[in-house]
């Protein structure tokens, strides 16, 4: 082969090299260009889903006539680029962190798939860290045990302000905290849940409760024109975790459609302050909230 021939030859097979590189390096651009287009229209679509949310609450609300805790069912607004779902629920459908008992909480631990003696301190400890005093419950932590491991974050000696701060209480892990949280709250100011909203986890945390004693409940409670009276026996001896009275604060769950198979959903926790110059207060917002279980098996 001549010399001339085998210089073009190699000239070629870079020229087609080159030409491969810039190839793939556009087809890399191209990607990229439609992740940020995906990105940023998701982005679009989330801020328009929350304003849409934002909207109906402030509908719901206006409709109830600042009547908050009493207020529940389903409301529906419609909007030229989608439509909002508002499911109204007071929040003592949960066990409240700051004031429920003991028991009530280690229930709850239990049906979370806690042994019962760890149940036992995770629910001392929640009271150490909501109670004022650094006297010890039997297996909870007080300020000592925190320091003890290097933590000066604990306990509060004061009300949880957000359901995420179980979290913090010493020795309960991230996964406990996460799968307790559809089922506990910081704002229904009782200390007993109302049964006749509540989940069947909630229902089968009450000290005594057997799985049959819930099924009958439920059955009993879904017939039309069931009250608290006529109901509240079949789940056994539990007056003193019970109550038909409403808490003072109400969970509005929004199912945002932007189209038949584009939905976003959000969750507020909301109060209306007495002679407070704000409509209402939103105590607690999620952007993504976590699935309740809703049935029993």
């Amino acid at each position: 082969m001549m010399p001339g021939t085998r210089k073009r030859g190699s000239m070629l097979v870079l020229v087609l090299f080159l030409a491969g590189l810039l190839s793939i390096f556009a087809a890399v651009a191209a990607t990229q260009m439609r992740a940020a287009q995906n990105a940023s229209r998701g982005f679009a679509e989330n801020m328009r889903a929350e304003e849409m949310a934002r909207g109906a609450i402030e509908l719901v609300v206006a409709q109830s006539g600042g009547s908050v805790a009493r207020m529940a069912g389903v409301s529906v607004a419609n909007y030229s680029q989608g439509q909002a779902i508002v499911t109204a629920r007071n929040e003592s459908a949960r066990i409240d962190l700051n004031l429920a008992a003991p028991a009530l909480l280690s229930g709850l631990f239990l049906q979370l798939g806690v042994a019962p003696d760890q149940a036992a301190i995770y629910a001392a400890r929640i009271v150490d860290w909501r109670d004022e005093d650094d006297k010890v419950e039997k297996g909870g932590a007080e300020r000592a045990a925190y320091r003890s491991v290097g933590r000066v974050d604990g306990p509060r000696n004061g009300p949880f302000v957000h359901v995420a701060e179980l979290g913090l209480v010493l020795g309960i892990p991230p996964r406990v905290a996460a799968a307790a949280a559809p089922y506990i709250t910081v704002a229904s100011g009782l200390e007993q849940i109302n049964p006749m909203v509540a989940d069947p986890p909630v229902l089968m945390s009450l000290p005594g409760v057997s799985a049959n004693n819930v099924r009958d409940f439920l059955a009993q409670r879904a017939k039309p024109g069931a009250t608290f009276d006529s109901t509240v026996k079949s789940l056994g001896k539990v007056e003193d975790f019970v109550t038909e009275e409403a808490g003072q604060s109400v969970r509005l769950e929004v199912t945002v459609k932007l189209a038949p198979n584009n939905e976003r959903r959000f969750e507020a926790v909301i109060y209306i302050p007495p002679g407070d110059s704000e409509p209402f207060r939103i105590l607690a917002w999620d952007a993504n909230p976590p699935e309740r279980i809703r049935a029993l098996p």
